[in-house]
């Protein structure tokens, strides 16, 4: 007797800290990812690259992002000309490893994707060329969360590895004028929620014979920061005594929970800012208020 084939389910958060969830330990309130840690298994040594998309290109491929084309994010390498030739550093998933996505719809999968990419611009290294039978996709490593982009009326300008921002937006295989077909009412990530929804509730009945992988890819809480208004106060003053009164408070709870053990000494505070700095909560207002308002609406985090 064969086995059913599970559906898998991806959701990525992007920049998201290791504690800001209420499973590690966050004063964030996430009651569908805590609900889902106590039904299942929470993994405590998953593994980054030092930014977005060679993390992503790991991911993908299950190897190491200097194999997979991502030794460098594509925005960072400054001068092409240096990294031609050179294995690794193509700065889109390359062709040289198999993509998840390649090798579950070689198994007879449907696979169908919502949200950030950052693995490619072109179409040839788009999601409709990696694997992905339909896919709604934002192609940079970021964006505004209310699609208000007025640096990019105009005169065209490059951004973030795209260089045309007629081309951020795809669905399937065919670019989307961001202007004119993305809704008026548009903010990432129920965007990215209800389109993911969208397709899994409008399969055929041929689809629906297949096992489905759904990789849904928000890209909250990643700056700019913008919390929607009916949620602004909710946490308003939590973070006043600044990221070194946090950061004790968070290590304490990861402590307690034994996610890390009681003697851990954590690495020091570097940056451009001091963190004890007012100039950094009350001149721009305070970051981590804002940043725990765009995890309240990252669409799995609500009841």
């Amino acid at each position: 007797m064969t086995s059913k084939k599970p559906n898998f389910l991806i959701i990525v958060a992007d920049d998201l800290g290791f504690n800001d969830t209420g499973p590690f330990g966050s004063e964030i309130a996430t009651p569908a990812l805590d609900s889902i840690a106590r039904d299942g298994v929470r993994l405590t040594n998953f593994h980054t690259a030092s930014a977005c998309s060679p993390t992503r290109s790991m991911l993908f491929s299950g190897t190491n992002n200097c194999i997979a084309g991502l030794g460098q994010m594509a925005e960072h390498m400054g001068n092409r000309e240096l990294f031609k030739g050179r294995p690794g550093y193509e700065g889109y998933l390359n062709f040289r490893v198999a993509a998840l996505s390649e090798i579950l719809q070689d198994a007879g999968y449907l696979t169908l994707m919502s949200g950030k990419w950052h693995l490619g611009a072109a179409k040839e290294h788009a999601p409709c060329s990696r694997g992905f039978d339909k896919g709604f996709v934002y192609l940079p490593g970021s964006g505004n969360h209310y699609n208000f982009e007025p640096q990019f009326e105009g005169e065209p300008r490059p951004s973030l590895a795209v260089a045309d921002p007629s081309t951020f937006w795809m669905r399937d295989r065919r670019y989307l004028n961001r202007w004119t077909e993305l809704p008026e009412d548009f903010y990432s990530t129920p965007t990215f929620t209800d389109e993911l929804l969208t397709y899994l509730e409008g399969r055929t009945d041929e689809e629906k014979a297949k096992p489905f992988f759904g990789y849904l890819a928000s890209t909250a809480p990643h700056w700019p920061l913008h919390a929607p208004k009916e949620i602004r106060d909710l946490y308003k003053g939590m973070y006043d005594d600044g990221p070194a009164a946090l950061r004790r408070r968070r290590l304490a709870r990861l402590v307690e929970l034994g996610l890390v053990p009681a003697d851990v000494e954590p690495a020091p505070m570097v940056g451009l800012l001091d963190p004890s700095s007012p100039t950094l909560y009350y001149r721009v207002g305070n970051p981590m208020e804002l940043r725990t308002l765009l995890l309240l609406r990252f669409g799995v985090l609500r009841d």
